[in-house]
């Protein structure tokens, strides 16, 4: 789980509680007993945790980068995409 894994990382815990006030058991707290509940609050809001350096683009950009991106595939051979000379 990617927020157990942000909550590992060395000192992650301790920056967070002090960003927010609060100590680090009671951070702790949160993550051993109500960690299900923030993601299902977050989960019936529509929203989704994701790396911070991910960018998101909404359905509809996201179909049209695929049907430009299977569009190019199908106009190139897989020499063409691995050696450029290759023809």
């Amino acid at each position: 789980m990617l927020i157990a894994r942000a909550l590992a990382e060395p000192g992650r815990a301790a920056a967070l509680a002090v960003a927010l006030g609060l100590s680090e058991s009671t951070v702790s707290r949160i993550r051993n007993e109500r960690i299900d509940d923030v993601l299902m609050f977050l989960a019936h809001l529509g929203l989704k945790v994701v790396p911070a350096d991910y960018q998101c683009v909404d359905q509809k950009t996201f179909a049209a980068f695929q049907v430009l991106w299977e569009k190019a595939m199908r106009q190139t051979s897989a020499a063409k995409l691995i050696f450029e000379d290759a023809d």
